[in-house]
């Protein structure tokens, strides 16, 4: 809820509360605070506050106060001790008085020296020499206040060069929607059309030598205001940016003070930020003579041809022109830490010659770029290789909580493994495939060594069965999936430049390759585009499509309408409050229904004072929660376009209704449906029309909801095809039906091979591992089982297979050793099994 905006006189008590601190700052700025809340300066005749105007231009407001604070969690503090709890949970008074202290600070274009102080702790670099202070990584910690104006500046600063579109199109780095798989991706689709044109591309990987710490904040102040960033802001964050002081600790002791002129901290969120506006005219300065990729201070430019010489000339410009770029920024490149190397498929690969300021850069076999071992034939060896050395560290660990039959149980291993294990198989490693048979063998094998270690299983268990016990899917199959989510996600974005490379690869494949030979990012290419229905496209991240005032404003959304789920009166209890304290209220009911997996999804409104029923329907890859947005917004609107006031709007879906009211600078998903939400509800309070979201139980005997559920089943057949479209979050659940498809094809033509007796027990893949429902069991017992379903235990009869023992037959004599004689027939078996 926003903050009031008045507020009792402070207590003359001198209790230690954010509102005391923040009036000793006020004292300290030689301001007082009027009884509503309102600082002035001392001396200055009052004026009554005028509306409060949510541009970006206009002063900081409560929503966006409450939006920086939402969600954040203590980190270390400051110089001053201050944990963000401490403004989390101050009383409102006490924000309104931190605001305030904002909006003064905004409008004077000036933050108290005390909030410049920061701590730095140098964090040393992996693999790096600790003698050397380069090998160093300085953190700052600063204020907690100031940090939480960092949050609100930077929510402004983003939405305004994101909305506007002023960030480079080559920047990758730090941005919503976007990661270092979008820059590998485009960089591996490149080499691998060189490869199908017979050309050479040669690419040269830039290290900038510390580049935030060498921003010089002139320029960047000079840089803000050519964009036409607000005045004000600027100087705000220029005032946070100069004259820091710093202390840096170092085992326990904080070293002397000293002030800083120039560069970006280390740990603040508002540096990738300011960063990529700082560079943002980069890729002007080499565009003309190659392609150029970013990830905030990783650059990588990159040229194709059939002509080595041709490739030298115009790298060497593009750097000649690029280092006069640097100079004048203050920036420079460790030419000692950049690399050369010539993609090609060719036995005879020619020298080259590649330098900068004189300085030759060393030319080599493979390179690192943002995580990705990129070797000069996209074999992939050195990548999965450096992978697999990885992984041993994981395996390790989970060696050391649990062997075959003590420790951790299956179900804490298998999370631990995926945090710490796949996660290394998962990252980028569908670019590279197809790539080297040998190397993902290897990676194949480290997966099963895995699987055992979890299961307790043996090392004679075949990993079709390890995989389907653990529901850990093949590799190979595991690597499409995750090409079929990236690739969904960069087709919501029609200007994505990889769209138009995996066309034209496309176009080069022949007919005639076949599918393993084909890389899993065309595949998901190729698979996606021959939907019947085309992926809904953006030329926008859909949250910078939205107006700011949307986005920081507080939707009026009730989740606790004061009827329990399991209510077996709620039809009485709901009249009851109806007409308690919404009596003159406008009622209308949303839902979504689909009746068959592969069916279309129905979504209807319904206003029982006008008889009214709108229907809609979308496509079968459609979710429900789709379904509910799309029917809420449709209500909104209808009011919206009627001028219905005083509206409240039932829905029983709770999810749509928090995702409304969640964060969306913060949410990981963007649905472009919710933030239209937002927008609608804003654009009615601006034109004074209350609507209010509520949610309610379903199936409760609501008389309005089972209509509307009636009226949206009917909608699956007779609804209006307006929303008959497909969004990325929909249709990013089609990777999972086709993993578990291709899985399933997999498992049979294996099984007659290996795993034949584990497919009489497990005929289909679970959805999950059957231990996980069973996490109070002993690894010991589960590993019993584990080992009588898959069929390899420590019985006669398999140990004789594996010739470990001379004989199948039972110690007992009777009859062979098999499982089901030990079992069934002896009365003590746990020996067997050890």
């Amino acid at each position: 809820m926003p903050l009031a905006t008045k507020v009792l006189p402070m207590r003359s008590t001198p209790l230690y509360t954010a509102g005391s601190l923040l009036m000793d700052l006020l004292d300290e700025l030689n301001l007082c605070v009027l009884n509503d809340g309102r600082p002035t300066r001392r001396g200055t005749p009052t004026q009554n506050p005028s509306a409060v105007d949510l541009s970006i231009y206009s002063p900081f407001s409560s929503e966006e106060l409450l939006l920086a604070l939402n969600g954040l969690s203590d980190s270390s503090p400051g110089i001053d001790g201050i944990p963000y709890s401490f403004l989390i949970r101050a009383p409102d008074r006490a924000k309104l008085y931190f605001l305030n202290l904002l909006n003064i600070f905004f409008d004077q274009g000036t933050i108290p020296d005390v909030w410049k102080q920061q701590i730095v702790i140098p964090i040393p670099k992996p693999g790096k020499d600790p003698l050397d202070h380069n090998s160093y990584r300085p953190i700052a910690l600063s204020s907690v206040l100031l940090k939480v104006m960092e949050h609100m500046i930077r929510n402004r600063l983003e939405w305004f060069v994101e909305s506007q579109g002023i960030l480079s199109k080559t920047q990758f780095g730090f941005r919503k929607g976007l990661s270092t798989l979008d820059s590998l991706s485009i960089l591996t689709t490149d080499i691998r059309l060189a490869f199908k044109k017979k050309e050479y591309l040669v690419g040269v990987f830039l290290d900038i030598a510390s580049a935030y710490d060498n921003v010089l904040l002139p320029v960047l102040r000079q840089k803000l205001l050519h964009l036409s960033v607000s005045e004000k802001l600027v100087r705000l964050i220029y005032s946070t940016l100069t004259s820091r002081s710093i202390s840096v600790r170092y085992q326990d002791t904080l070293l002397p003070p000293r002030l800083i002129f120039k560069g970006l901290p280390q740990g603040s969120v508002l540096s990738p930020l300011l960063y990529s506006i700082y560079t943002y005219d980069l890729d002007r300065t080499v565009e003309s003579f190659c392609n150029i990729l970013q990830y905030a201070d990783d650059i990588a430019i990159y040229v194709s041809s059939s002509s080595i010489l041709e490739a030298t000339c115009r790298l060497n410009s593009a750097l000649q022109y690029l280092g006069d770029w640097l100079l004048t920024h203050g920036l420079s490149l460790s030419v000692s830490k950049c690399s050369c190397v010539i993609f090609s498929r060719k036995r005879l690969i020619p020298e080259i010659d590649i330098s900068f300021d004189g300085e030759k850069i060393p030319r080599t076999n493979k390179v690192k770029f943002l995580g990705l071992i990129l070797d000069s034939r996209l074999s992939g060896v050195p990548h999965f290789n450096y992978i697999i050395q990885k992984a041993e560290k994981g395996i390790n660990v989970l060696r050391a909580l649990s062997g075959a039959w003590w420790g951790a149980h299956p179900y804490s291993q298998k999370l631990l493994y995926n945090a710490i294990i796949r996660s290394h198989f998962d990252y980028a490693s569908f670019l590279l495939d197809p790539c080297n048979k040998s190397a993902l063998d290897k990676l194949t094998k480290t997966q099963s060594k895995c699987l055992r270690i979890i299961l307790g299983a043996m090392k004679s268990s075949p990993i079709n069965a390890l995989q389907i016990e653990c529901v850990d899917p093949p590799l190979y199959l595991r690597r499409q999936y995750l090409s079929d989510r990236f690739y969904v996600k960069a087709a919501q974005n029609s200007s994505h430049p990889l769209l138009e490379k995996l066309e034209l690869l496309s176009s080069l494949s022949s007919s005639s390759d076949s599918s393993q030979n084909i890389p899993c990012i065309l595949l998901s290419f190729l698979k996606f585009n021959r939907l019947p229905t085309p992926i809904e496209k953006v030329p926008l991240n859909p949250l910078f499509s939205n107006s700011f005032e949307s986005l920081i404003f507080q939707p009026p959304i009730i989740l606790n309408f004061g009827i329990s789920k399991d209510s077996i009166s709620a039809r009485q209890e709901f009249y009851s409050i109806l007409s308690e304290h919404w009596q003159g209220w406008l009622t209308m009911y949303t839902d979504a229904s689909k009746l068959a997996e592969d069916g279309c999804v129905g979504a209807a409104v319904w206003i029982p004072v006008y008889k009214i029923a709108l229907s809609l329907k979308c496509p079968p890859v459609s979710s429900v929660f789709t379904g509910e947005s799309i029917a809420i917004l449709e209500a909104i609107l209808y009011a919206k376009s009627h001028s219905l006031n005083n509206c409240i709007i039932f829905t029983d879906s709770l999810s749509c209704l928090q995702t409304i009211l969640a964060n969306p600078f913060k949410s990981k998903t963007k649905f472009p449906i919710i933030l239209k939400i937002r927008e609608a509800l804003f654009e009615c309070k601006k034109n004074n029309i209350n609507i209010v979201l509520a949610w309610i139980p379903s199936h409760r005997g609501i008389p309005g909801n089972e209509t509307v559920d009636s009226c949206a089943k009917n909608a699956i057949s007779t609804g209006s095809l307006e929303y008959f479209k497909l969004y990325s979050h929909d249709v990013s659940s089609l990777s999972r039906t086709h993993l578990f498809k291709s899985w399933n094809t997999h498992w049979n033509n294996t099984k007659k091979k290996a795993g034949r007796h584990y497919s009489e027990v497990q005929h289909t893949i679970p959805p999950r591992p059957w231990f996980f429902k069973y996490i109070n069991l002993s690894k010991r017992i589960v590993s019993i089982i584990c080992r009588l379903r898959i069929g390899h235990s420590c019985t006669p009869v398999h140990l004789a297979k594996l010739r470990i023992k001379d004989s199948s037959i039972c110690e007992c004599g009777l009859d062979e050793g098999t499982a089901d004689h030990i079992l069934f027939n002896l009365r003590h078996t746990n020996h067997f099994f050890i």
